[in-house]
């Protein structure tokens, strides 16, 4: 009973994707291992490159140069809003590839999505 419940979650969050699943890819399968882990490593390099500028460029080195203020709230939302992008399309293709590992990776991801909209929010607080 478990497995039907989680196999109409399972096709319930593919059609909120808009992806269609492939067979299950197993973890030990190399070429599709690879395109995974590829995948998730792009979303982890994207989310070091944005704590990166929003918590060490923005706030220490624009105010040195001289630059800071409304510039860096609209720098720090264009970064949010591609980590989003990013989450997205990650989820999605390891939806699409039906990876054995992609219920874990959506649990990280929401967290995630909740702590960049929260961001989101804040940014947008500043700018009004």
């Amino acid at each position: 009973m478990q497995s039907t419940a989680l196999d109409r979650l399972d096709s319930l969050i593919s059609r909120v994707l808009f992806v269609r699943t492939q067979p299950v890819v197993a973890p030990t399968e190399a070429p599709a291992t690879r395109t995974a882990e590829r995948t998730f490593n792009f979303s982890l390099m994207l989310s070091a490159v944005r704590c990166i500028i929003k918590y060490v460029i923005l706030p220490f080195i624009l105010p040195i140069v001289g630059i800071a203020g409304n510039l860096a709230t609209g720098i720090s939302l264009a970064i949010n809003v591609i980590a989003i992008v990013s989450i997205i399309f990650s989820v999605r293709r390891l939806w699409q590839m039906n990876y054995s590992r992609k219920w874990a990776y959506l649990g990280v991801a929401g967290v995630t999505l909740v702590f960049v909209v929260f961001f989101i929010l804040f940014d947008l607080n500043i700018i009004s």
